[in-house]
C-alpha cells in the first residue's frame, strides 16, 4: 500500500509485513485495531524522539520542597517539577488533576490541558547513588553528566553504556571497564579511542578489531598484538615504537588520525552491523531476530521501526525496554498492549497516557501511580472505564486523532532540546512555523574561559577544577572535575578543549545515518541494503564477502 505523509509530503509504502505486525499486536489491545499510520516512519519517529531531553540539564528548586535540585526543565515552565524521590513519594495524588471528557473538544487539546498541571519528575532513573546529574540513569553509582547508563559505575561523560565501569567519554558500549573516548567497543578494557573494536585491551585508535591486545592505530584485525598501523612488529619493537608518539601534541594525534583513515579505506566494511541476528535490516542490532529497519537493538523480535531498545512485537518504537505488544511508543518500560504513549513503566492496556507508572487500563492520563480504569486522570469503575473508552475513540475517529501519537506541539520540551533535533534538525524560524516550542542559548553559558591551560597534562594545575573552560567548537561554558583529572594524569592525556556534548557528537558522527539505502557488494555485487550509500568512498560488502575476507 502506497500512502503519502501527511506531515512531510513524500509518499512512502506499508508492506504487508507491517500490516499484519499491526494486526497482531493490536488485537491485543481493548481499544480493537489500530488504523494504518498517516505519516511516514521518519516523521512518525521524529513525534516520539520529541518527547525525550537526554543532554539538556538545568539547576532549579522543586515545586514541593523549594530545595534547589537538578531538572531536565528548568524554571518556568507550565507544570510543577518534583525532585525524583518527592515524585514518588505518596503524599499526593495525580488523581487530583483529573478532568471529566469533553465530546465538544478534541482529546489532544485536553490531553494539552491536563499536561501542564501534572507534576513531572525532574529526571528519568532508578536506583542510583550519587548520580544526581545523570539523566536516564539505572542502577549507576558514582556517574557524572552521562546519560542513558544502565549498570554502571564511575562512568564520566558517558552516553548508552550497559554494565561499564571507570569509563570517561565513551559512546554505546557494553561491558567495557577503564576506557577512554571509545564507541561500539564491548567486552574491552583499558582501550583509548577506539571504535567498533570487541574483546580489546591495552589498545589506541583500533577499528573494526576484535580480540586484539596491545595494537596502535589498526583497522580489521582479528587475534592480533603488537601492531601498528596494521604492521606486525615483536613486543619489543613495538613498545619501542610506541613511545614515539605523543598523544598530547595535538598535530601527532591529527596524523594519526589521518593515517587510521587511510587505513580503513584499504579494509572492507561490513553492509550492517550486526551479530547474532536471524533476518534483520537496519543497523546495529544483537542477538534479536526478524527485527526490520531498526537500529540499536538489543535482544529483540518481530519488531519494525524501533531504535535504541530491547523488545518483542513492537511497531514503531523508541528506548522501548523489556516489553511486549507494544505500538507507536516512546520508552515504555516492562509495558505490555500498550500505545501512543510515552514514558509509562511496568503497566498494561496503556494508551495515550504519559509518565505513568504501576499503572493499567488507563487512557489519556498523565503521572499516575498504582492505578486502574482512569481517563484523563479520573477514576472510573471497570464498568464505566468499558463503557466510556470506546467512546472516546469514536470521538478521536471523528477529529482525526486516534492512531496518531502525541503532536510535537504539546512537548514538554522545547524542539531543540530533545533528541529530534539531533536526528532531524530544524532552524528555529522551522521549528516556530510549525508550532513546537524553542529555547535560546543562555548567554551566561557562553562566557570567556576564566583562564587558559597547557597543553601537557603534568603542567595542568590542580586549580583547573575551580575555572570555567569554554568549548572550542560550540564555545559553551564546561568545566573539569576532579576524578576527570586525575584520570588524565594516570593516562598522560591532555584536558580535553571541547565541551562534552561537543565531544560526544563528534564520536557518534562517525555512525552512519539511520537510513537504509539499496546499493550492490563491492565484491559478488548482490543487492544489500544498508546504511553505507552506494557512492561512498568505503569498500562494503555484504556478510558472506566480508566474512570470507577478515576471517
Amino acid at each position: 500500500m502506497e500512502k503519502t505523509c501527511k506531515n512531510c509530503g513524500i509518499n512512502f509504502q506499508i508492506v504487508s509485513e507491517e500490516s499484519e505486525l499491526r494486526n497482531r499486536i493490536s488485537s491485543h489491545f481493548e481499544t480493537g485495531v489500530v488504523p494504518a499510520p498517516t505519516h511516514c516512519p521518519d516523521c512518525r519517529m521524529q513525534r516520539r524522539m520529541s518527547f525525550r531531553n537526554e543532554r539538556f540539564l538545568y539547576n532549579r528548586n522543586c515545586s514541593k520542597t523549594g530545595k534547589q535540585i537538578i531538572s531536565g526543565y528548568p524554571e518556568g515552565v507550565k507544570f510543577p517539577v518534583y525532585e525524583r524521590s518527592e515524585w514518588w513519594k505518596d503524599d499526593w495524588d495525580a488523581l487530583n488533576y483529573g478532568i471529566d471528557f469533553d465530546f465538544s473538544r478534541p482529546f489532544f487539546e485536553q490531553f494539552e490541558q491536563l499536561l501542564s498541571t501534572v507534576p513531572r519528575p525532574a529526571l528519568n532513573g532508578q536506583n542510583t547513588e550519587n548520580s544526581d546529574y545523570c539523566n536516564f540513569a539505572f542502577d549507576a553509582k558514582d556517574c557524572y553528566l552521562s546519560q542513558c547508563v544502565y549498570r554502571g559505575e564511575a562512568l564520566l561523560y558517558c552516553y548508552w553504556l550497559l554494565e561499564c565501569k571507570s569509563c570517561i567519554d565513551c559512546s554505546y558500549c557494553f561491558q567495557t571497564e577503564n576506557c577512554v573516548g571509545c564507541l561500539d567497543s564491548n567486552h574491552s578494557y583499558n582501550c583509548f579511542y577506539c571504535v567498533l573494536s570487541h574483546n580489546c585491551s591495552d589498545s589506541y585508535y583500533l577499528y573494526d578489531c576484535r580480540r586484539c591486545r596491545d595494537c596502535f592505530a589498526c583497522v580489521g584485525l582479528r587475534d592480533k598484538s603488537y601492531c601498528l598501523f596494521n604492521e606486525q612488529f615483536t613486543k619489543e619493537e613495538y613498545e619501542k615504537r610506541i613511545k614515539e608518539f605523543d598523544l598530547q601534541d595535538e598535530e601527532q594525534v591529527r596524523q594519526v588520525q589521518e593515517r587510521l583513515e587511510g587505513l580503513k579505506l584499504q579494509v572492507p566494511h561490513l553492509y550492517s552491523i550486526q551479530d547474532k541476528t536471524e533476518n534483520c535490516s537496519g543497523d546495529y542490532i544483537f542477538e534479536s531476530k526478524n527485527c526490520h529497519d531498526c537500529y540499536q537493538v538489543y535482544r529483540s523480535e518481530d519488531c519494525m521501526y524501533v531504535q535504541d531498545s530491547e523488545v518483542k512485537n513492537c511497531l514503531d518504537g523508541y528506548h522501548t525496554g523489556w516489553s511486549e505488544m507494544t505500538y507507536e511508543v516512546y520508552s515504555p518500560i516492562r509495558q505490555t498492549a500498550t500505545a501512543f504513549c510515552s514514558q509509562c513503566w511496568d503497566g498494561s492496556n496503556d494508551f495515550y497516557s504519559d509518565n505513568c507508572r504501576h499503572c493499567a487500563h488507563c487512557f489519556g492520563c498523565v503521572g499516575l501511580l498504582h492505578k486502574k480504569y482512569c481517563i484523563l486522570n479520573k477514576q472510573y469503575t471497570k464498568e464505566e472505564y468499558e463503557e466510556l473508552m470506546p467512546r472516546i475513540v469514536e470521538h478521536m475517529k471523528k477529529m482525526g486523532e486516534w492512531g496518531e501519537f502525541f503532536p510535537i506541539a504539546i512537548s514538554p520540551f522545547p524542539y531543540n532540546e530533545t533528541m529530534a533535533q539531533e536526528f532531524f534538525p530544524l532552524s528555529k524560524e522551522k521549528a516556530l512555523e510549525d508550532g513546537y516550542a524553542w529555547r535560546d542559548t543562555d548567554k551566561r553559558e557562553y562566557r570567556p574561559a576564566s583562564c587558559d591551560f597547557p597543553n601537557r597534562i603534568k603542567d595542568v594545575p590542580d586549580s583547573i577544577v575551580n575555572e570555567v573552560l569554554a568549548c572550542v567548537d560550540c564555545g559553551k561554558n564546561y568545566k573539569v572535575i576532579s576524578q576527570e583529572l586525575n584520570i588524565y594524569r594516570r593516562k598522560g592525556l591532555s584536558v580535553p578543549k571541547k565541551c562534552p556534548d561537543c565531544r560526544n557528537a563528534a564520536r557518534v558522527s562517525q555512525r552512519n545515518s539511520r537510513k537504509l539505502w539499496s546499493r550492490k557488494c563491492d565484491k559478488c555485487d548482490v543487492g544489500i541494503r544498508s546504511t553505507y550509500v552506494a557512492d561512498c568512498p568505503e569498500t562494503v560488502y555484504c556478510e558472506k564477502c566480508y566474512l570470507q575476507e577478515m576471517y
